[in-house]
């Protein structure tokens, strides 16, 4: 029997990816709890456009890092199945990752932990994994901590000031410190536009806080097939996801990449 999932999603300013990635997780779920912080593009227009009963959804407003924290904490308490699925409003899953991380959440696991394409430019290039490597249970690479299992983590709590809050037991232990073998670490990846352009209005949660993350860089090209979603028919408002990234984009990162591959190397 498979396991009852409910999909955490924390957002401020994400109309370019949002849609896409309720989209991608929205079969798999058992409920969707959504928490706008005050948008000001078209986030809340992309999220009510699904018409799911699935998706509880309500908009707050916080004026510091602080508050995510608090809505995140406020999320588990509302769920009801043992199974807690993190997505934020740029990750977008192809099928099979999606599929992948479902069969995974047994009670064999406390967790998931995703592999990530870091996009660069657009949906076809993505960062080398050895720049900002995540170490996650003896794994190397772009990794995040997604799936969490309340039955073996009772108790679950979430600390720390956005964007380095963490999740942690009943004893006040970082999850990242639990024995690796618990946890399942995917073969598939998910498509992260954390580098990308992620409101028509600029104004990201990630800007709100002085986090710029806009990305200009060669990367790698990436192979095998897009996510499904990518090619739904979708609300007029929301920018074609598929566009390649520009002549002066590529330019760009010709003369900058080489400068960021020396100072790496110095460091």
């Amino acid at each position: 029997m498979a396991a009852r999932l409910t999909v955490h999603m924390v957002v401020r300013n994400e109309d370019q990816w949002v849609w896409f990635a309720l989209q991608s997780v929205l079969p798999y779920a058992d409920q969707i709890l959504v928490s706008d912080t005050g948008s000001t593009d078209h986030t809340v227009d992309c999220i009510r456009a699904i018409a799911s009963p699935k998706i509880q959804f309500e908009q707050t407003n916080i004026t510091n890092a602080n508050g995510v924290t608090a809505v995140r904490q406020k999320q588990i308490n509302l769920t009801r199945t043992d199974w807690i699925w993190i997505v934020d409003g740029d990750e977008i899953y192809p099928e099979k990752t999606a599929r992948e991380v479902v069969k995974a959440a047994t009670d064999k696991y406390e967790g998931v932990v995703v592999r990530r394409y870091d996009l660069l430019g657009d949906i076809y290039h993505r960062q080398k994994e050895t720049v900002g490597e995540y170490h996650l249970y003896g794994e190397r690479g772009h990794l995040v901590t997604r799936l969490l299992n309340k039955k073996k983590i009772p108790d679950l709590s979430v600390a720390g000031t956005y964007p380095n809050e963490g999740y942690f037991d009943r004893k006040g232990v970082s999850l990242q410190d639990h024995d690796a073998k618990k946890w399942y670490i995917t073969k598939n990846y998910l498509y992260h536009a954390m580098y990308l352009k992620r409101s028509s209005s600029g104004g990201n949660l990630a800007y709100v806080f002085n986090r710029k993350k806009y990305k200009i860089e060669t990367g790698m090209k990436i192979e095998g097939t897009l996510p499904e979603v990518f090619s739904l028919a979708r609300p007029s408002f929301i920018s074609d996801p598929t566009k390649i990234r520009s002549r002066v984009y590529e330019l760009t990162a010709s003369v900058v990449t080489p400068i960021k591959n020396l100072k790496r190397a110095v460091l």
